[in-house]
C-alpha cells in the first residue's frame, strides 16, 4: 500500500471536469457525500483544474470514518419486544433478503415522511395514541439503537416538538404506522417504492 504525501502528483477522473485530470495531494476539508458533515484536514487528491476533491488515499480512510461516526447522532429507545418484531416482519415483507440494518432505513423513510408537514405529524400522533399495539407489562423490552444523520435527528426533534411526545412514543407511533401500512394489509402500501429503497440499502 502506497503512502502518499502532501504535494505529490497523480492522475484521476474528476467528476466535475468529467475527464482524466492531474491531481495534487493536499490536506483539506472533505464533505461527506450525503451532506451530513465534513472530515477536516485529511489528505486528499485534489483536481488541479477545478480544485474539487477527486479521491481519498487509503491512509485517510480511518480519519474519515472517525469523522463520520462523530457526525452521526445516536438514538436509543427501549421498546416492547413486539415492536421490534413488527419492524423485522415489515422488512421481511418488503425484501426477504433484507438485513436488520434495513430497520434503520425503514424508520428513516417514515420519519422523513412524517416530518414533512403538520398533517403527517397529526396522523402519526393518532398512531401514538392508538391502543392497537398495546402490550402487557410482562412483555420483555428490547433496546433499539440507531446512529442517524444530523438531518434525520433534526426531523425527529421536529416531530417530538410538534406532536408533544417523547422520542420513544414517536418511534412507537411510527412502528404502529408501519404495522398498519405493511404488516396488516394483504399488499403493503407503497410496496414498489419500499422495495426500491431496500435494493438501494443493500447495494
Amino acid at each position: 500500500m502506497k503512502l502518499y504525501r502532501s504535494g505529490e502528483k497523480s492522475r484521476a477522473i474528476c467528476h466535475v471536469c468529467e475527464t482524466l485530470t492531474d491531481t495534487t495531494f493536499r490536506y483539506c476539508d472533505v464533505p461527506f457525500a450525503d451532506g451530513s458533515g465534513v472530515a477536516t484536514n485529511v489528505l486528499a487528491a485534489v483536481c488541479d483544474s477545478c480544485g474539487n476533491v477527486v479521491a481519498l488515499p487509503a491512509q485517510s480512510t480511518p480519519a474519515v470514518k472517525a469523522a463520520r461516526e462523530t457526525a452521526m447522532k445516536p438514538i436509543e429507545v427501549n421498546l416492547p419486544a413486539p415492536f421490534i418484531e413488527i419492524l423485522d416482519l415489515a422488512a421481511f415483507r418488503i425484501d426477504p433478503m433484507a438485513t436488520t440494518e434495513f430497520r434503520k432505513k425503514l424508520l428513516a423513510y417514515y420519519i422523513h415522511r412524517s416530518a414533512e408537514d403538520a398533517k403527517s405529524i397529526a396522523a402519526l400522533a393518532g398512531f401514538i395514541d392508538s391502543e392497537e399495539l398495546s402490550v402487557g407489562s410482562d412483555v420483555p423490552r428490547r433496546r433499539l439503537s440507531l446512529k442517524v444523520t444530523p438531518r434525520l435527528f433534526k426531523e425527529i426533534e421536529v416531530i417530538t416538538t410538534t406532536a408533544r411526545r417523547n422520542r420513544t412514543d414517536v418511534i412507537k407511533g411510527i412502528v404502529a404506522q408501519i404495522h398498519h401500512d405493511i404488516v396488516q394489509p394483504d399488499v403493503p402500501r407503497n410496496l414498489d417504492e419500499l422495495q426500491r429503497l431496500a435494493a438501494v440499502a443493500a447495494a
